[in-house]
């Protein structure tokens, strides 16, 4: 059961990982303003909010966000079960 549920963690990590290399990629195409390799170096949330901006309908960013929260819940339950066991 942990093993299925650390491999569904792990996809969902990989898939967050190529959808945030997917977002920059195309918000370096989409700039028409001079230096593309600055989305390289931009911080996560302003990628999310640009590529938001620019394309409305898309669930990228949601699914990073997503992706985000649902691992740092996991991390959490884990460290209180760890922290239960020890005691």
């Amino acid at each position: 059961m942990v093993a299925v549920a650390f491999s569904a963690l792990v996809v969902v990590a990989l898939f967050s990982i190529a959808f945030h290399w997917v977002m920059r990629i195309r918000l370096m195409r989409r700039d028409s303003a001079g230096d593309k390799l600055a989305w390289l170096s931009r911080g996560s949330s302003e990628v999310y909010d640009t590529y938001e901006a620019l394309f409305p309908a898309s669930w990228l960013p949601r699914f990073s966000r997503f992706a985000f929260w649902a691992m740092l819940v996991v991390a959490a339950i884990v460290l209180g079960v760890v922290l239960l066991k020890s005691h």
